[in-house]
């Protein structure tokens, strides 16, 4: 850790607007470790700690603090003489790695006080918004480790989230490998927004009326919101959010489920064969919860329903290959979001192959559209509007039905390797904003991908009993 201290340089970091879009949230992962050797070394205490503070020297961004400007205008300033320094913390329990193992990992099984951030970007017990967030947890016996690993949105997304993991994990094999020798030759990231500039491509794409709209409508509510601190902000956010009273759950779809599905569906849409896994749980998925939805309220697609009634659905894609950022080790924020609409009398309808096929068709138009071109006039957008990151907030914070969907697959969190091999298990923590689906790499990478689904008590117990989800998508926990 003192080495750490004494490597930090007093610096600004600017970020931008593609970074405050996601600065109401966390993102909270939690690692599983088998001590299948019995190992009495096992992942140590001092190789993990050393190992962590060797790699922080390598993003100092994580001693900083997040210091806003007013209308939205975010940095992160790290004083050299009053560091902010990362939240790292070891503890023991009580629970053997064996009752996780027995319980799937499910949530109940976890130890108490796994996650020592939660899932909003807010204050902790010190006062300061920590910038990382790691803690250690040992099982019973030394049979095993958990590892909570929290960085905020503001500061990087999921791509940059699992790359600063792996880093980790790689000094951590080299030290304990007696190659530190190596260290000098690991990658440099950077942390530069004004990349993303030198990045776009000179054509533009005009941008969809629906998307233009809530980034750039006026509502008194999202200024308020974006003039505030981040402290107050995370704080409110953090309430709203609660009152939701979320409820989440794991699913797994199969290869041979996304197979079959193509098959129904081939004689409707002959391009079915290429069309992506991740669009086709995206209509599934949304055209289930519509229709839970529709149960819940007890409405349903009725003629009382307004003839025009739509579901806003955010749908997120991650941009790296967009702009050719690929192999540039950036480490910031690359996701854009396109709000679309569906018509809820499409979605509630039961799920057959004609009403999946007509989904799949509307989003397809959505997901194609995606190119450098609409990119660019997305960023072209939202920096001049350094506010307008909480306008989508406020507007799918006030709405019961708004769904977001992250279309890309979260990266392989299962290459966090420190030297013992694979995680056992990784999960997200549990749910922070109701109705989002996110798409995570399974362990078995060859078999499908798992889906976090969240929503409100009371429409996730019609997704539960839905038909043609429960035999697409099998309940992990």
């Amino acid at each position: 850790m003192e080495e750490f201290k004494k490597s930090i340089k007093s610096q600004t970091i600017p970020l931008c607007v593609i970074d405050t879009q996601g600065s109401f949230s966390n993102i909270p992962f939690v690692f599983f470790y088998e001590n299948t050797a019995t190992a009495s070394d096992f992942m140590s205490t001092e190789s993990l700690s050393k190992s962590f503070y060797q790699t922080m020297q390598s993003f100092p961004i994580f001693a900083g603090r997040i210091k806003a400007t007013g209308r939205g205008n975010t940095s992160i300033v790290v004083d050299a003489n009053n560091p902010n320094m990362p939240d790292y913390t070891e503890t023991s329990c009580d629970v053997h790695f064996d009752s996780l193992k027995e319980s799937g990992f499910s949530w109940r099984s976890w130890p108490d006080g796994v996650a020592t951030a939660g899932p909003m970007t807010m204050a902790g017990a010190s006062g300061e918004i920590k910038l990382i967030n790691v803690h250690v947890v040992r099982m019973q016996d030394n049979s095993g480790v958990a590892i909570y690993f929290s960085i905020p949105h503001y500061i990087l997304d999921g791509v940059a989230h699992m790359e600063v993991m792996k880093y980790w994990c790689q000094v951590h094999q080299l030290m304990q490998s007696g190659q530190s020798e190596r260290l000098a030759g690991m990658p440099v990231y950077s942390t530069d927004r004004s990349m993303i500039q030198e990045c776009l491509p000179k054509e533009r794409t005009p941008i969809d009326e629906l998307t233009r709209k809530t980034f750039t409508g006026f509502s008194l509510i999202a200024e308020l919101l974006a003039w505030i601190s981040p402290k107050l902000r995370g704080r409110l956010l953090s309430m709203a959010i609660a009152r939701q009273n979320t409820e989440a759950h794991l699913f797994h779809v199969s290869k041979a489920s996304l197979e079959s599905l193509r098959t129904t569906i081939s004689a409707l849409l002959p391009e079915a064969g290429d069309i992506a896994d991740n669009e086709l749980i995206l209509s599934v998925a949304a055209k289930t919860l519509a229709q839970a939805q529709s149960l819940a309220t007890g409405v349903g697609a009725s003629p009382t329903k307004k003839e025009g009634a739509t579901l806003p659905v955010a749908v997120i894609f991650e941009v790296r290959e967009h702009l050719n950022m690929t192999f540039k080790n950036y480490t910031g924020n690359l996701l854009f979001p396109v709000i679309t609409t569906t018509p809820l009398k499409m979605l509630e309808t039961p799920t057959t192959p004609e009403s999946l096929a007509a989904m799949i068709s509307n989003f397809s138009e959505t997901v194609n559209g995606v190119d450098p071109g609409l990119v660019a006039s997305y960023v072209d957008m939202v920096m001049p509007r350094p506010s307008c990151f909480t306008r989508p907030i406020v507007r799918f914070l006030g709405s019961k039905t708004a769904t977001s969907f992250v279309y890309d697959l979260m990266p392989d969190m299962y290459e966090a390797d420190f030297g013992n091999g694979r995680p056992e298990w990784v999960s997200p923590i549990e749910p922070f904003r109701a109705n989002a689906v996110l798409l995570l790499t399974n362990r078995d990478t060859t078999n499908g991908m798992d889906v976090f689904m969240t929503a409100y008590p009371s429409v996730m117990k019609e997704v539960l009993k839905n038909e043609f989800w429960c035999d697409f998508a099998k309940l992990i926990y």
